[in-house]
């Protein structure tokens, strides 16, 4: 276009040749530089172009890169999550098994004795419910069994040896009970052996003799042997009742019986046994808050001195007069308050009020009279037994040697290694020990010997049948030797007849206690008692003939 228009424009303008050619060439060279400066444009347009495209691919390369990079990263991180997820989900099925096993271990720990690995009460109760009384027709029987004593041995040896203890206990169970039934551990130091089906009645008695002829073997407890033995109570399906848990009631009171009968035997129960136990529960009910509402007592009964003519003691008994059960026979609720631990705090009131009235009977002018206090088991047992009773004469500002401490035969056969520095210490500090009921249990003569024993005390039992009954007469006279020769005094209880004073003149019995002076009188009548011998200054032996009168 740019020549065929030059080309015309020239030939318009002029027809020499020369010119012609001249302007030809300058149109030549203009069209070659324009030429050259559109071509240098486009090619430094399309260099441009270039070098962008070149950033741009550049950029996009480094994208590409970032995001390769991104990429393996991504990759890597897909791969670490996959593993991550594959150890999350081997995690969760170790979780589930381990979550598996732990609801098979709770299950087990709910429904067996963490201890012994015994089923357990819960146990006891749904196996019962699911199996006994599923089948009227059948026969089983309940055996209730407990450790005889288990609370002193806890009580004294700590409760990590009272847990060996029961662990010992139902593996010998265990042994001896094999597959004829199944062990449970109720409670505490109580298991319950459920015998099912049961063919014979007879069973019954062969599978309980087993069971207390196998505690007979001694235990090895810290290479050491303790002897134990366990009482058992027994009730029958469908005899004694329809349901686990009343069967478990009768046998536990069946048990009760079997101890009160002097422990290490088995008893079946019988309905009349309902009265019994529930007597029991209602006298431990009311002990609760007996002291509480004041409803003890202690009476004095006076302890006469045969040498020296005159009473030198009183002995400070419990008594109970319960607003709803009326009097309570200390025979009963004494047993029941050392089976419930009340004994301790109410043996420590018993010492206090004692103390305190001998204190005032000091103050009127009978500072020669000494108190005798009855002491429990369980007393002794407390580690400071032995700080209260010296912290109780300290507060009332009496003389050691004015307090006579009784305990009985059972205290010794027990707990003989448990008390003996306790009794050794007390006499230490010349407070008296008194045995009581000297005879009418186990032999204690090994026991004197090495025992701080101050006092012998003769049981009634062995005044009733004074003078007539001869072997009664000799075992006295007997005790009354036994004392002299080991330097004791040697008190009788329960003299009531001119003819049992004068056999015990006669036999050099030291002091007498009972009805033929005083029965046990209260605080105020006991002073006015006091009182009245010392004005009268009448002599307490009188003459001894029939035609004597009584001075009570």
């Amino acid at each position: 276009m740019w020549i065929l228009l030059t080309d015309k424009a020239v030939s318009a303008i002029t027809s020499n040749l020369q010119w012609i050619a001249r302007i030809n060439m300058i149109k030549g060279w203009f069209f070659v530089f324009t030429t050259a400066l559109l071509i240098f444009g486009l090619i430094l347009r399309t260099l441009k172009r270039i070098k962008k495209m070149e950033e741009k691919l550049e950029i996009t390369y480094r994208d590409m890169v970032d995001g390769h990079e991104k990429l393996e990263a991504a990759y890597e991180e897909i791969i670490a999550t996959e593993d991550e997820l594959r150890k999350q989900y081997d995690q969760l099925i170790e979780n589930q098994r381990k979550l598996t096993e732990s609801e098979e271990k709770m299950h087990h720990l709910a429904y067996h004795d963490i201890l012994t690995d015994l089923p357990n009460k819960l146990a006891l109760y749904e196996n019962a419910a699911d199996n006994l009384l599923a089948d009227s027709s059948s026969k089983a029987a309940l055996l209730f069994v407990d450790i005889d004593n288990f609370k002193y041995i806890n009580d004294t040896m700590g409760h990590e040896f009272g847990d060996r203890l029961i662990v010992k206990a139902s593996e010998r169970l265990l042994s001896i009970i094999e597959k004829e039934g199944v062990i449970y551990r109720f409670g505490g130091d109580e298991f319950i052996i459920l015998l099912q089906p049961l063919k014979e009645k007879a069973d019954i008695d062969r599978v309980a003799a087993r069971i207390l002829t196998g505690f007979k073997e001694a235990v090895d407890m810290d290479n050491s042997l303790l002897h134990i033995s366990i009482s058992i109570g027994i009730s029958l399906y469908p005899d004694h009742g329809s349901d686990i848990m009343e069967l478990v009631k009768r046998a536990d009171i069946a048990m009760y019986k079997a101890k009160e009968a002097g422990k290490g035997g088995y008893a079946v129960f019988d309905h009349p046994l309902n009265d019994t136990f529930a007597e029991r529960m209602n006298i431990e009910k009311q002990l609760y808050t007996a002291m509480e509402q004041e409803e003890f007592e202690l009476v004095y009964q006076p302890q006469v001195d045969l040498i020296l003519n005159k009473v030198t003691g009183l002995e400070a008994l419990l008594r109970w007069k319960s607003p709803e059960l009326g009097y309570v026979s200390p025979l009963k609720f004494i047993k029941v308050a050392e089976d419930s631990h009340l004994i301790i705090p109410l043996g420590t009131w018993v010492l206090r009020s004692a103390c305190a009235f001998l204190k005032l009977l000091h103050e009127q002018g009978f500072g020669h009279l000494t108190m005798s206090v009855n002491i429990s088991m369980l007393q002794l047992l407390q580690t400071d037994f032995n700080e209260l009773v010296l912290h109780t004469l300290e507060s009332f500002g009496l003389q050691p040697d004015c307090l006579e401490l009784e305990i009985t035969e059972t205290v010794l056969v027990q707990s003989y290694d448990h008390v003996i520095a306790k009794l050794n210490a007390l006499r230490a500090r010349n407070i008296k020990i008194a045995l009581d009921d000297f005879g009418t249990g186990y032999s204690s003569l090994s026991y004197l010997t090495h025992l701080p024993i101050s006092t012998l005390k003769i049981d009634k039992s062995f005044m009733d049948s004074i003078p007539t009954g001869t072997n009664q007469a000799t075992l006295v006279e007997q005790i009354i030797r036994i004392g002299k020769r080991m330097n004791m005094s040697v008190i009788a209880e329960g003299v009531e007849r001119q003819e049992q004073l004068a056999y015990l003149l006669e036999q050099g019995c030291d002091k007498i206690q009972g009805y033929f002076f005083s029965r046990p009188l209260a605080a105020k009548d006991m002073e006015q008692w006091l009182a009245c011998w010392k004005e009268a200054s009448i002599d307490l032996i009188p003459v001894l003939d029939k035609e004597s009168k009584s001075l009570h």
